[in-house]
């Protein structure tokens, strides 16, 4: 299939080539969020006590209701972003327009979310000493998970606007595939955003062997465990800049298109796997994992938990949602500006490319490291769990497949043209169209998947790697930063026999959490 590519996604191409002009594909989705200051709240220990409650952060069961509001709030940004683009807002002198230009930022934090949802069991298993969770059963449930609604909407996207393309069997199936973003021009139109869904396929397989690497990072204690496994955090986080540097140096010997492949992402899923350390950490320990000597060595600090025990600056910055949510607004403003590159589909140098990454980068942590946060969670967390907010989340991945062909029948309906319409009144539309098809993707493709999860499940007896040591005890129940078990298994430890089915995964970015029923 070869097509010239769509206007749309040549915007983001020239953003993210080279100053040599070296073509990239793609088109990257998503949302700029802000909030109030709030100041931070201590908990009585953010190490696995029973101090904090499951109103401030969730359920006692693990479940964080704000990342799924967070998913809702991200997905109407790309809906947002795109729209801007396409009426031609983002071309103009607005301030308003500089901003919706960067709204793509959402892939960073979507990334993240992924990142620490689905580490978050391996993470756990790695620390404690136990076995990790079935990489059979975690791959079949990612496929589940997203394979029948993109299916779905790819047999409309290609027999509807793109049947004049596909000549050859391998014309269908690349997209098919999520193989789209290794070959040039083999974006379909009305599919330009599943290149990051691509891009977020390859992670999802390369997610065990990421477990594996840092389960090698040893440790003879859970302490120590965690943090070789905050480390092989940071070493993802550093692995990915370095790719976005070189992929967009003027003499790189790689291929336009490896600024959408994986390793170009490491630094984003990277700072979700770092989360999801500290969401694992070990219950009665008093060391930070910021600054390891700040531990109950006889200075009279014993009784400090990993809250008190971290420098306040930084406690502020991760932890309060409001005033850290209010750096990721002042973070996104300032990629808004010419700092980022250009606006439009003008290239953008390598500096700028890279700049723009890094933001994005700080704007993920920002946005979610305070909602998985110790703290009472002020209007961000509250915002997030409201019940609309909560349901736009829960049908977020049908809104991030569809909104793109709603944008092709508005452009029928309304008569309009691309880089020439109303903005208002083409995103009022568009919305109106996509929520319904949403809605209807969920209880008709999505949900209706999930019984097959089932297949194949049998019992797991518990293992214990013999070179880590078995822990004293099971740690109690415990939300948040201190995190729940496996994904499915509420807060378990180890899989039982027969696991209660994982929380309903919804949004754009589709992850599992723990505990929640599907029905909910």
């Amino acid at each position: 299939m070869t097509r010239p590519i769509s206007d749309m996604v040549r915007c983001d191409l020239s953003r993210r080539t080279d100053s040599g002009g070296a073509a990239a594909t793609g088109l990257r989705d998503q949302m700029d969020v802000e909030g109030t200051v709030s100041r931070p709240v201590r908990p009585d220990s953010i190490s696995g006590q029973a101090g904090l409650s499951a109103t401030n952060t969730g359920r006692s069961d693990g479940w964080l209701p704000a990342l799924e509001g967070l998913r809702a709030v991200a997905v109407i940004g790309v809906v947002v972003h795109h729209v801007s683009f396409l009426s031609g807002l983002t071309n103009s002198f607005a301030h308003l327009a500089a901003v919706l230009a960067r709204l793509d930022v959402g892939v960073a934090i979507f990334f993240a979310l992924s990142g620490f949802l689905l580490y978050r069991p391996f993470a756990l298993a790695a620390i404690n000493g136990q076995s990790g969770p079935s990489v059979r059963r975690y791959l079949w449930h990612r496929a589940l998970r997203i394979l029948p609604g993109y299916w779905a909407m790819a047999i409309v996207a290609l027999t509807w606007l793109n049947i004049d393309y596909l000549k050859s069997v391998w014309d269908w199936a690349i997209p098919f595939l999520l193989a789209q973003i290794y070959e040039p021009l083999r974006l379909p139109v009305g599919m330009e955003q599943t290149w990051s869904l691509a891009t977020e396929a390859t992670f999802y397989l390369a997610l065990p062997l990421i477990a594996v690497l840092g389960r090698r990072m040893g440790g003879r204690t859970p302490l120590g465990r965690a943090r070789r496994q905050l480390a092989f955090g940071a070493v993802l986080v550093l692995a990915g800049l370095i790719w976005n540097a070189y992929a967009h140096g003027p003499d790189t010997p790689l291929p336009g298109l490896a600024v959408l492949w994986l390793p170009a992402f490491l630094d984003w899923f990277g700072i979700g796997i770092m989360l999801a350390v500290l969401a694992s950490w070990p219950a009665g320990t008093t060391s930070t994992p910021f600054l390891t000597g700040l531990t109950g060595d006889g200075s009279g600090r014993g009784d400090e938990d990993l809250w008190s025990a971290t420098p306040r600056g930084l406690r502020v910055f991760t932890f309060a949602p409001g005033t850290s949510w209010l750096i990721a607004g002042a973070l996104l403003w300032i990629a808004s500006t010419p700092i980022a590159g250009p606006r439009g589909v003008e290239p953008a140098k390598p500096v700028e490319s890279v700049t723009e990454h890094l933001l994005f980068l700080l704007v993920a942590w920002c946005l979610i490291a305070p909602l998985v946060g110790p703290g009472s969670g002020g209007v961000p967390r509250a915002l997030l769990g409201h019940r609309a907010v909560m349901f736009l989340g829960r049908i977020s991945y049908g809104i991030f497949l569809w909104h793109l062909l709603a944008l092709e029948v508005c452009f029928r309906l309304l008569g309009f043209t691309r880089m020439n319409s109303s903005f208002w009144v083409l995103l009022a539309v568009t919305m109106a169209l996509t929520v319904p098809v949403a809605t209807a993707s969920y209880y008709l493709i999505e949900r209706p998947a999930r019984p097959l999860r089932r297949l194949g499940r049998r019992s797991r007896p518990v293992a214990v790697e013999p070179d880590l040591p078995l822990p004293a005890a099971t740690p109690a129940p415990t939300p948040a930063l201190q995190g729940a078990g496996p994904a499915g298994l509420g807060t378990r430890l180890v899989p039982a026999a027969d696991p209660a089915e994982p929380q309903h995964e919804s949004g754009d970015r589709h992850e599992e959490q723990p505990g929640r029923q599907q029905d909910q």
